[in-house]
This record gives structure tokens, C-alpha cells and sequence, in this order.
């Protein structure tokens, strides 16, 4: 078997917000990361509502994209955190079933390139204040996950990962988006994502590592013409840092376009 990474963008990032999927692979490729990916992976699938509709479904979908990944390399690294909850699951529920390990990209470059990251820096971000959210599903489900990754537990790996690019972080604990519970309860789910955006206060942008976080941020905050604070997914400000032109990114892609970087 190769050494090399498996990369698993899922649905969110390589087809509603390609600009996701484009900064991930930029940054693989300036870490000098190898890796391979696959037309023949399917949706994930979603380890909430898909899950719920049918666990077989659920199930055999993602033993199916676990198939296809140990013939390409040693390990499997996504972008999204439902991809990794869903994916991290099946293969912990199959026995492992001989599938190659998986982990959030988050995860892979703070555990093994923070050093290479600083030192490949262009373009730092002094001077801005970033709220960090993590999102539910990067530490889900913590009774397996906290077998393997048993630094996750108290880790502010976000956190950490933005400081890394000079900005300022406010970090204001680990509650939901709200999205899980959109479709049974719409208002509960956009109360619950203008809370957080309220609680972080004043600052130049929320900065997030879930696709469908980003979506539901930038949902509610496009209903407030008035205070319309970007959001943004890590890997964007990431490849930002290490070179990638601002026009190359994908922030045609975002809804809030006020004050972007």
C-alpha cells in the first residue's frame, strides 16, 4: 500500500462550496502531502439525518467509501466533520474491518505540520480577531473517538491552528449551529445559530471547519442587514497564508461578502 493520504472531500465541499475543496488541496500540495482521491466515492453519507432515515443506508454506503479508500493509500483525511463522524464510526462499528485509519485534515496538520505551517506563512493575519467554532461532529461520537484520540478530549485544536496564522482567537465553548434540527424544528434550529453568532461578540469573522456549520452561519447572518460578519472555513485562511491568491479561493462562493480579508 501506498503512503500516501486519501483524501475525502465529501458532497458540501467539492460540489456547493468548491472553494473548500480547492484551498485543501492547495495546502496538501504546498505541505508536500501526497495523496489520492476517488470519482467512485459516494456521499458520506450524513451521520444525522441519513442515519436516522436508515441506519442500513447509513451503514452500507459508508463501508462502501471505506472499500474504495484502503486501495488508495495508508490513511483517510476529510475536510468535513460529518464525513469524518460518519466514516470514523463505520469503520469503528465494522471491527475496523481492515480499513485504513481516519481523521479530520484539522487534525492531521496540527498533529504532524504546525512547525512547517509557520515557517511557510506569506501572508499572516496580525491584527484580525476570529471567533473559532469547532462544530459538534469533530469530536462525535466521543465514546469512540476518545479510544484514539485521546488528546481531542481538552485540545482547542481550532483554536490553536488560527493562532498559528497571527490572529487573535475568542473561543466561547462548544455549543451546537443548530443545523441537526433544522428539518423537525426550523425556528429552534435558527435560534440556536443566532446565539452563537451572538455570543462571540465583536469580531472580524467566525472561522469554522464544517461545511454545514458554514452554511447555517451564513444562512441566519444573511437575515441581519445590519451587523454581517463573515464567516469563514479554515482552510480558505489557511491556503490564504500560505500563498494562495485571494481571487483564486472561492469567496464568490460565500453569501457574506462584507469585510472579507
Amino acid at each position: 500500500m501506498e503512503n500516501k493520504l486519501v483524501y475525502f472531500p465529501g458532497c458540501l465541499a467539492s460540489r456547493k462550496f468548491p472553494g473548500f475543496d480547492l484551498s485543501a488541496r492547495f495546502v496538501l500540495e504546498k505541505l508536500s502531502l501526497e495523496y489520492k482521491t476517488s470519482e467512485e466515492f459516494s456521499c458520506c453519507p450524513d451521520p444525522v439525518w441519513v442515519r436516522s432515515l436508515s441506519y442500513e443506508e447509513w451503514m452500507e454506503r459508508g463501508v462502501k467509501n471505506l472499500e474504495i479508500s484502503k486501495n488508495l493509500g495508508s490513511k483517510l483525511v476529510t475536510i468535513c466533520n460529518g464525513c469524518f463522524e460518519t466514516l470514523y464510526s463505520v469503520k469503528k462499528l465494522k471491527g475496523n474491518g481492515n480499513f485504513i485509519p481516519v481523521e479530520h485534515l484539522l487534525y492531521t496538520l496540527w498533529k504532524e505540520k504546525k512547525d512547517e505551517i509557520k515557517n511557510k506563512i506569506v501572508k499572516d493575519l496580525k491584527g484580525k480577531k476570529f471567533a473559532v467554532h469547532e462544530g459538534c461532529h469533530f469530536k462525535r461520537p466521543s465514546y469512540l473517538v476518545s479510544q484514539e484520540f485521546d488528546e481531542l478530549k481538552n485540545a482547542k485544536i481550532l483554536k490553536e491552528m488560527v493562532e498559528l496564522l497571527g490572529a487573535d482567537v475568542v473561543e466561547k465553548g462548544d455549543e451546537c449551529c443548530g443545523l441537526p434540527v433544522f428539518i423537525t424544528d426550523k425556528e429552534l434550529s435558527l435560534e440556536l445559530a443566532k446565539r452563537r453568532i451572538e455570543s462571540f461578540g465583536d469580531v472580524d469573522g467566525i472561522v469554522v471547519i464544517c461545511p454545514s456549520c458554514f452554511s447555517q452561519f451564513e444562512s441566519v447572518i444573511s437575515l441581519n442587514k445590519e451587523k454581517r460578519v463573515p464567516v469563514y472555513f479554515y482552510f480558505e485562511l489557511l491556503a490564504y497564508a500560505l500563498g494562495l491568491e485571494k481571487e483564486k479561493i472561492g469567496f464568490e462562493f460565500h453569501r457574506i461578502k462584507d469585510n472579507l480579508i
